[in-house]
């Protein structure tokens, strides 16, 4: 009865059947924590710690460290997304790569416009 207590007496009730093998009304569970001084009340219980009798945050349903835990390691994980992103924005051998291309793509339409006799692009855009 200590033990599963803050879970009520239905809890307690149904721990006494499974463990015991004793069914007990909750009116003899009632009486019989009174006259131990254990007290039936609901408590929540931190699904993550297991932590008894504290504040629930209402939306993520955890006790308040687990709840800023839970809020570092998002901070983590979305730190470690832009520092990734960053890195392949900032790639200098894929930039030179693409910067190598464009200037061959360059030559080639410059060599092009010459040996055909074609206006270049400054030529075109005027």
């Amino acid at each position: 009865m200590r033990g599963r207590g803050y879970l009520g007496a239905e809890a307690v009730q149904v721990a006494l059947i499974s463990e015991c093998g004793s069914f007990r009304s909750i009116r003899s569970i009632e009486s019989q924590a009174s006259r131990c001084h254990v007290s039936l009340k609901v408590q929540h219980v931190c699904p993550e710690c297991g932590v008894v009798g504290i504040r629930l945050n209402r939306q993520s349903g955890l006790c308040p460290a687990c709840t800023e835990r839970m809020h570092l390691e998002e901070e983590i994980a979305f730190n470690e997304i832009l520092q990734r992103e960053r890195e392949e924005k900032a790639n200098e051998a894929e930039i030179a790569a693409i910067r190598r291309e464009r200037d061959r793509m360059r030559k080639r339409n410059s060599r092009l416009c010459k040996k055909h006799g074609l206006k270049t692009r400054r030529e075109r855009k005027k």
